[in-house]
């Protein structure tokens, strides 16, 4: 009987020390995961414009809707792939602080690039990360290297700009990505808090309703 007594109790010992070292793999496994550092170009000190330039070799922007509140624009890499879909919402009132830059960017000016060069600190603050389904997007799909209709990821945020101490919200920008330039997984990547803006709000149902009808403009066209 002690025999078989401490026959059990060596087993327990054994496959407790077993379930111990699994879950050391385990953690460790998963700390390794979540610690693996993003591919360069996903660098959240990146702007979009130099993001592209530094996948794909080359950047560019061509202005396909301005009016004084509402900008849709074509970013787009050396081989002129669409590779971001811009719709920018500006304020109703253009404060004189950047209204220089304002300008520029309304003659053609990419908006990071601007602010940058003009000595602006600049921080997007997340509105929301997502997926568009599959839709009628022919020309955009077409702009995109001739690309099968897929979903595609998207970012809102509001564009803000501060200089000293002054801050300003220049404008809210929704940007809907080519699979290969930013999918959801890599927007996740460059946002550590983007698990925090994933809900369709009331306010984010309104706006993609809005993005949606724009691409679909877009693509008409």
């Amino acid at each position: 009987m002690v025999t078989m007594q401490r026959k059990r109790d060596t087993s327990i010992i054994v496959l407790s020390i077993y379930l111990a070292f699994s879950l050391i793999g385990i953690s460790h496994q998963t700390i390794a995961q979540q610690t693996t550092p993003c591919d360069s170009a996903l660098s959240a000190n990146l702007l979009n414009s130099e993001r592209i330039a530094k996948k794909f070799g080359g950047y560019g922007i061509e202005i396909l809707q301005s009016t004084p509140r509402l900008r849709v624009s074509n970013l787009y890499d050396g081989n002129k792939i669409t590779r971001t879909l811009a719709i920018v919402d500006y304020p109703e009132t253009i404060d004189t602080a950047f209204s220089k830059e304002h300008t520029e960017i309304v003659n053609g000016g990419s908006i990071g690039a601007v602010f940058k060069k003009h000595g602006w600190k600049i921080e997007k603050k997340n509105i929301y990360f997502g997926e568009i389904p599959t839709g009628d997007y022919k020309e955009l799909y077409k702009h995109m290297g001739n690309m099968a209709p897929s979903k595609l990821s998207i970012w809102i945020y509001v564009f803000q700009i501060q200089k000293g101490s002054k801050q300003y919200a220049y404008a809210t920008i929704s940007e809907i990505y080519h699979p290969d330039f930013l999918s959801l997984t890599d927007l996740k990547c460059i946002n550590k808090d983007a698990a925090n803006y994933l809900q369709e709000t009331p306010t984010v149902k309104k706006d993609l309703k809005k993005i949606k009808q724009l691409m679909k403009l877009e693509s008409k066209k």
